[in-house]
């Protein structure tokens, strides 16, 4: 029987065993499970962590990964940006569908021919029905489409009450369909990266929800850029009187699927070439608004997305392939598909920019917009564009299946090697089992997690509920606490670290087994240390002896950006880099007042911490300030105030002057203290250091 069961749930129920094992729960199109009867059952799963997968995040939600448009263009997942042409009516709209598939296609053949990429390009007929979704409706308009010269077999229709692609795989070569006729059955759960044109076949008055089923045409085919820029976009054909609330629901159904309207580029209606005879244009006003008639030639009411003549549809298609033909010269997609080709290239520059390429690759682009940017001075841009500042890299060896290349070295590639097997494990757990707090959140101080003191009551039924084990149980599950705790970093092996715990416990007295039980947090926090301590002392030795054999290198590698986005920002002092820099503290402020007044310095930058140059080694260093003296060296300089001499300060020290052997004559490190003097390679009073400086 579970020891904590839901109430008025059977002790045997799924969900009461899902209860006890308090699950990790990922709840896909998390969207959809936001109403009151979600909530509760996901409070009843008792889940340990909720991750929702979701391109329309809530106001309340945790954001811990973003993923925009811009990054999924990148990596070639969507076919970007959307052209959206407005027609003059319903029947050229299905004349361009099917005329702009008919092209695509034959991109697609040559792309077939010259890289072996299948693709066959499908449209999406939308169709909005005035009653239910009777099945003899679209099939009427299947009809119209095989008399407009359509091969039937090429024609599925998948709505709510018919689904003629169950059990089709369209990505197949041999599957021949490339039309499919829907409503809004496709909007979720339906995926096919072949489907490139959605066509509205909504009358001009009418206001169908396009962006419903939008996103089924976004995904691009095998992930990858195509040789035909025309195959890496994608398409959407209306036919809107108010062509401005048509283009609001596509940019809300970008907006729906992750995407902003950065991603969207708009063409209203293009001037076609005339392809109609006299007796064309004569007959066709007429056809529209007839009423349909059934199988006894009485009047019926007749379907908006049926107001068409599949006879006029089928004269105009030819009479645009063979006016094309005869006087060679451009058709009407041709206008359009140019079109879309210089939108894509325009939209290719803009993403590819090198300013938002380099500094801001994982911001949006509607982010960007409201950041505050500063760009390069320009008496400095030209030159300092140019600088790559060294950087440590790990040479990888060639072997059977690569050949040798280097890659920019991580902390976490040092540790190689490294085994708790042998290391000590003698930890003073002194003040290990301070007073209980817990976290949690109040409406008075909003969404922000605070600390508070247990009260006696809840320290009381904490400890109660322990002492329910026996003495072995208590360790086990202190011991399971532990190395739940621990077992997140990733460079441990689990069962070393399990074995390494088993050492530490066995050999606690038992004034330090009863403060372990008391509270196995706070032991487990001081093991934590003990390991990161000695893994931090394993990334030194494994940096020198790489260094020593040149497993590490050190090579030109990061570009100062071309534009500067720093969250708190200044412009009151003269000579930096950009139009504004990074705020200063008071001992930055001193740095910066004496390198604006001396007559060598070309220019300086405030390194923007975590974001701006690092020195990567055994720990990740970004020092405060980048400076270029008229000679041409790059001094790079860290700040301390005196009551920062630390263990760290030391560890960045030794890593700064590593790098300033490594990287060449040209560059200097140098960690700059206010008044002390720690007798110190590389650490130097601030006196000293101006008047060094100053014959740089």
């Amino acid at each position: 029987m579970p020891e904590y069961p839901l109430e008025d749930v059977d002790e045997t129920a799924l969900l009461q065993i899902i209860n006890q094992l308090s699950p990790l729960i990922i709840v896909d199109e998390s969207h959809h499970a936001r109403s009151i009867l979600s909530k509760d059952m996901l409070r009843s799963f008792n889940p340990c962590f909720v991750l929702d997968l979701t391109a329309t995040p809530t106001k309340e939600s945790n954001i811990i990964s973003f993923v925009n448009a811009v990054q999924l263009k990148r990596e070639h997942m969507v076919k970007l940006p959307v052209i959206v042409y407005n027609r003059d009516n319903q029947q050229e709209v299905m004349a361009d569908a099917i005329d702009l598939r008919n092209r695509l296609e034959q991109q697609a053949i040559e792309e077939l021919e010259k890289n072996g990429v299948y693709i066959r390009p499908i449209v999406l007929f939308q169709a909005q029905p005035k009653g239910n979704e009777n099945s003899t409706t679209f099939e009427k308009l299947r009809d119209k489409l095989v008399d407009a010269g359509i091969p039937a077999n090429e024609i599925a229709i998948k709505t709510a009450d018919v689904n003629e692609l169950k059990n089709v795989n369209l990505m197949s070569q041999d599957c021949i369909i490339r039309y499919i006729i829907t409503v809004n059955a496709l909007k979720e759960g339906w995926d096919c990266p072949f489907a490139y044109i959605l066509a509205s076949l909504a009358n001009k008055t009418s206001q169908v929800d396009v962006e419903q089923i939008l996103g089924r045409v976004l995904r691009q085919p095998h992930t990858k850029r195509h040789d035909h820029s025309v195959l890496n976009m994608s398409y959407v054909l209306t036919s809107s009187k108010d062509f401005k609330t048509t283009l609001d629901g596509i940019v809300r159904g970008l907006n729906g699927a992750g995407f902003s309207e950065h991603e969207c580029r708009v063409s209203s209606t293009i001037s076609m070439p005339d392809y109609q005879s006299a007796d064309m244009v004569q007959e066709e006003p007429a056809l529209y608004g007839q009423q349909e008639l059934d199988v006894d030639g009485k009047s019926i009411e007749g379907e908006d997305f049926l107001n068409f003549d599949s006879t006029v549809l089928k004269q105009l298609l030819y009479s645009r392939k063979e006016t094309s033909i005869e006087n060679s010269m451009e058709s009407g997609v041709d206008t359009m598909l140019n079109a879309a080709e210089r939108e894509q290239e325009i939209f290719e520059t803009t993403i590819n920019a090198p300013v938002n390429e380099q500094v801001f690759e994982d911001v949006p682009l509607e982010v960007q917009d409201k950041m505050a940017q500063f760009y390069m001075n320009k008496d400095y841009a030209d030159e300092a564009s140019k600088i790559e500042i060294p950087q440590f890299f790990m040479k990888v060896p060639e072997s059977l299946f690569t050949d040798g290349y280097a890659v920019l070295l991580e902390k976490e590639h040092l540790a190689e090697g490294f085994t708790l097997k042998g290391k000590p494990y003698a930890i003073d757990f002194t003040h290990a089992d301070d007073e209980i707090v817990k976290v949690d959140i109040n409406d008075a101080n909003g969404n922000t997690p605070k600390v508070f003191k247990m009260s006696e009551n809840d320290q009381r039924f904490f400890k109660e509920q322990f002492s329910k084990y026996t003495s072995e149980q208590k360790i086990r599950t202190c011991k399971d606490i532990i190395h739940k705790q621990l077992n997140k970093m990733d460079m441990i092996d689990a069962g070393e670290l399990r074995d390494y715990i088993d050492l530490i416990v066995g050999q606690m007295d038992k004034n330090q087994l009863s403060a372990l039980e008391k509270s196995p947090q706070g032991f487990a926090l001081k093991i934590k240390q003990k390991v990161e301590a000695l893994l931090e002392e394993h990334y030194m030795t494994q940096f020198n002896h790489w260094r020593e054999i040149e497993k590490i290198i050190c090579q030109p590698s990061y570009k100062l950006p071309n534009v500067i986005a720093p969250l708190h920002n200044t412009n009151t002092f003269g000579g930096s880099l950009y139009q504004a820099e990074e705020e200063v503290n008071g001992f930055e402020y001193d740095m910066i007042m004496s390198l604006t007044s001396m007559s060598n310095i070309k220019w300086w930058h405030r390194n923007i911490s975590r974001h701006g140059f690092c020195i990567n080694g055994f720990i990740n260093h970004y020092p405060d300030f980048i400076v270029m003296t008229k000679k041409g060296k790059i001094i790079i300089i860290e700040t301390k105030g005196d009551h920062l001499e630390n263990t760290e300060t030391k560890l960045k020290l030794t890593l700064g002057r590593a790098w300033q052997n490594a990287a060449g004559v040209q560059y200097r490190y140098y960690m700059v203290f206010q008044s002390k003097d720690l007798k110190l390679d590389g650490a130097i009073q601030f006196q000293k250091f101006i008047e060094l400086l100053q014959e740089l």
